[in-house]
């Protein structure tokens, strides 16, 4: 969505020194920046005007170049860890040209059109036992060079296809090819130069695949009329079919790990505009009006995030951006509001007992024990064969009748054998095999803690089996939403489309997205006493005030630290939702319906 223009080049070696009061050195500086490579593109694409010989040839331009030299001198003032410079397009544009010039390339992100595009998927990124301290995909094959947007406001158009570049890379063998940006922007959804959305950019390569750089080149540089779509290439077809969405910055570190990821950002700040360097981390508003490419994260002085923009290789650092990463909240310049990706991976995730134990494979058999985040560990579900493939052997569990009873092991998938099909049964903390009647997954102690398969039996610990981390949506006895509205826990009208993230290693339960608060704040209660105060605070797995479990037998949502207490809806309107001693059995007030969106209910 958003900026136009682009060629910039980062000479930060130029000092601010001339006085900006003295007219005619100002006139000399401005000539100077016009032999730069930043100057000469400005020129070339109408941002300025040839060399100026005298005061009065353009008294308009003159003044604003002074605003963008005493706003480099400000913000290098104002910041320690990131540097600006006068050497890019936009300097002879005023602060406030610059913005409009970007607002009016970025619709309106509605509630609507997000829920809607957010719908294509939401996936939760794979957890990893380690996770390392520094990543940049830039230095791999799988991300492309820099490009250049032009004056066009299509940046939705390139960081999707940055985005599809990379996974395209990464399920070819990490062989790169180029795609079209002006097929994505002509061809599209979205307003053509006047903006769009990169998901559903995303979503549209899906059905229609992408055309090659080379085959259908990039025209929009120089104009802000979108090109007529030109179907005369021969598209790719790209290696996914869903569009996972992001929300807050715990989801966007886990999916870097994967790929490089696009991310709705707001660039239309004088800091962005005179960007030349370090880590930016603060100076600009938090409202989308741009998206860029994540490739990775770091830390230098400050953490940080690695942007790529597309505003060519003269802008930033060779056209890259360096961001603080965990600033809270909705993150530096809004940056952890809303990203997008392409699927290209299984999402694996673990399963965990009643006891937090990891069910793992060892040559084909099944046991629980201390997790430890291998591939043994590591379980992806195929909702359409019912399949639960692990990762160590890449075979799937396998429930087969010996004469005398039911066996378990691994063995090689085959979607038309009965005797691998299973149902996560979430809400109900079991896997329950879909063929063979009454049947389900249950641990004896006595052997080893081997897993076996056994005749269900309600609230039975042995059976009790839940995923590592899932998204669920939590519904009160008179089906209001339990949402987070600006930060304040309370229950919601029906329709809201409101999820959380049960993580059921460390039992935080997050909200996956406020409706108009801050991302990454977990349900949290730090007076246990009836009627203490239950509120969303930033999650922290080493809190003990955030501990929380599903009890699927009482359908309470019980706090393990303060033991006895359960979440309260309070009332009828769940206005104010508290913590209150567990009632047996559970009332209306402290009995909700779990429904898991990452594993559906299905039969």
């Amino acid at each position: 969505m958003q900026i136009p223009i682009v060629s910039f080049v980062v000479l930060c070696s130029s000092a601010i020194a001339v006085n900006i009061d003295d007219p005619t050195a100002l006139l000399n500086q401005l000539n100077n920046w016009k032999t730069t490579d930043a100057g000469k593109y400005a020129i070339a694409n109408g941002l300025a005007k040839p060399k100026q010989e005298s005061l009065s040839s353009n008294n308009d331009e003159l003044l604003a170049f002074a605003e963008t030299v005493k706003t480099v001198a400000q913000l290098n003032a104002q910041h320690t860890s990131a540097k600006f410079s006068i050497n890019n397009p936009f300097a002879t544009m005023t602060n406030d040209q610059f913005a409009a010039w970007v607002k009016s390339s970025s619709p309106e992100r509605s509630a609507a059109n997000e829920s809607a595009s957010s719908a294509f998927a939401t996936v939760l990124p794979t957890a990893t036992a380690s996770v390392p301290s520094t990543l940049d995909w830039s230095t791999t094959p799988c991300v492309a060079p820099v490009k250049n947007q032009g004056v066009c406001g299509s940046c939705f158009a390139f960081a999707a296809v940055a985005a599809a570049e990379s996974a395209y890379c990464l399920a070819n063998n990490n062989k790169l090819t180029t795609f079209s940006d002006q097929q994505v922007l002509s061809c599209g959804y979205g307003m053509g130069c006047s903006g769009g959305w990169s998901d559903q950019s995303l979503s549209w390569m899906v059905d229609h695949g992408l055309c090659t750089d080379s085959d259908y080149p990039y025209t929009n540089s120089w104009s802000m009329t979108t090109a007529s779509c030109q179907s005369n290439c021969k598209p790719v077809k790209m290696p996914f079919t869903k569009v996972g969405a992001i929300y807050g910055e715990i989801e966007l570190q886990q999916a870097l790990l994967r790929q490089p990821i696009a991310v709705d950002i707001s660039g239309g700040s004088a800091a962005f505009k005179n960007y030349a360097s370090g880590v930016l981390s603060s100076g600009c508003s938090t409202n989308f009006d741009h998206v860029i490419l994540a490739v990775g994260y770091g830390t230098d002085g400050l953490p940080f995030y690695k942007m790529k923009n597309s505003w060519g290789p003269y802008w930033g650092e060779s056209g890259f951006l360096r961001i603080q990463r965990n600033a809270g909240g909705v993150g530096t310049c809004g940056l952890a509001r809303h990203s997008q990706y392409p699927i290209i991976y299984p999402s694996f995730f673990g399963i965990v007992t009643s006891k937090d134990v990891a069910i793992y494979e060892y040559y084909s058999d099944l046991y629980a024990g201390t997790p430890s985040g291998s591939a043994n560990e590591q379980w992806q579900y195929n909702p359409v064969t019912y399949q639960l493939i692990v990762n160590s052997n890449q075979q799937c569990l396998d429930a087969w009748n010996t004469g005398n009873g039911y066996s378990l092991h691994t063995y090689n998938c085959d979607a038309s054998n009965g005797n691998q099909q299973w149902i996560i049964d979430s809400p109900n903390r079991r896997i329950k095999h879909r063929v063979h009647p009454n049947l389900c997954l249950d641990v004896d102690p006595n052997q080893n803690n081997k897993v076996q398969v056994w005749t269900c039996y309600d609230k039975n610990p042995n059976q009790q089996f839940a995923p590592t981390e899932e998204e669920v949506r939590i519904t009160s006895y008179n089906n209001l939403v339990l949402a987070t509205f600006s930060n304040i826990l309370q229950f919601g009208a029906e329709w809201v489309q409101y999820t959380w993230v049960v993580n059921n290693v460390d039992h935080t339960i997050r909200g996956r997205r406020d409706l108009s608060g801050s991302p990454d704040m977990c349900l949290d209660a730090y007076q246990p006493w009836n009627g203490g105060i239950v509120h969303m605070w930033s999650c922290d797995k080493t809190n003990a005030n955030q501990k929380w479990k599903y009890d699927p037998t009482t359908k309470q949502i019980r706090h393990l630290t303060h033991t006895g207490f359960c979440l309260d809806m309070a009332n009828d309107q769940g206005s104010t939702p508290y913590l209150y001693s567990c009632t047996q059995p559970a009332n209306n007030y402290q009995a909700f319906t779990y429904t898991s969106i990452t594993f559906p209910a299905t039969s």
